[in-house]
């Protein structure tokens, strides 16, 4: 990865969450593809403001790689999820 693709992630991340999200301490933040370069830079943002973080991801890997190494709160493999609606209340 260069160093301005990099970049360009984590000040996407960045917009994305602070700017518009507008996001409050304490508040659930739910990341759709949360493994992905943005994603994953959204959760730690999420975590560092004081939110509850839940991220969706498409294998098992991916989910562990979120909630043991990148610290969200809580993880799902959507393609293992049956009811997507349920997760979502969980």
């Amino acid at each position: 990865m260069k160093f301005c693709e990099g970049m360009a992630c984590i000040i996407t991340a960045y917009v994305g969450f602070y700017e518009i999200c507008s996001p409050k301490k304490g508040e659930t933040v739910f990341i759709s593809a949360a493994s992905g370069a943005v994603g994953r830079h959204v959760g730690q943002f999420a975590k560092l403001f004081g939110c509850y973080v839940v991220g969706s991801a498409g294998s098992q890997d991916k989910v562990d790689l979120l909630k043991n190494k990148l610290g969200f709160d809580d993880a799902f493999n959507y393609k293992e999820e049956p009811d997507l609606n349920a997760a979502m209340k969980r």
